[in-house]
């Protein structure tokens, strides 16, 4: 019997490589949203700290031209937190369509391997199978092949 050979390895190498490149881009999805997250937060931290200022200077009865300075400053510093929580969330979005196609990777590779391990067990089950008939066979000629006064 010849040595079992899977048709679709190629498959099933380019199948590997498609996961763990899916994989490289998960970490690398998931490292850009996780920096999104603490710049959105510094962000918001900085918007609450300018609107504290503001409170402050406007409590310490601050000149307006002051007090005008820390309104833009304030605003400045809230549409800065708006963008940081939009990044965010677009990198938290591109994090989960990376975590998706890590996922459909992973059921093509699977998928191929239960494919191969099937394919591995039918050829073990026909060598067997083989080996069997092959021993019958052998059984046979050596009781024809017996002299007769043999029990």
């Amino acid at each position: 019997m010849r040595p079992f050979r899977f048709r679709a390895a190629a498959a099933l190498v380019m199948r590997r490589k498609q996961e763990d490149a899916a994989r490289q881009q998960l970490a690398a999805a998931d490292a850009a949203r996780r920096r999104a997250d603490l710049q959105a937060q510094a962000a918001a931290g900085a918007a609450d700290r300018a609107a504290a200022a503001a409170t402050e200077a406007c409590r310490a009865g601050a000149e307006g031209w002051r007090l005008g300075w820390h309104q833009s400053w304030m605003t400045r510093k809230r549409l800065e937190a708006d963008a940081g929580r939009q990044a965010a969330a677009v990198s938290a979005d591109a994090a989960g369509r990376a975590t998706a196609e890590v996922q459909l990777a992973h059921q093509r590779r699977r998928a191929l391997e239960r494919l191969r391990d099937r394919a591995w067990h039918r050829h073990q089950r026909e060598a067997g199978r083989l080996e069997l008939r092959e021993m019958n066979e052998l059984a046979t000629l050596r009781h024809h092949a017996r002299p007769e006064d043999e029990p």
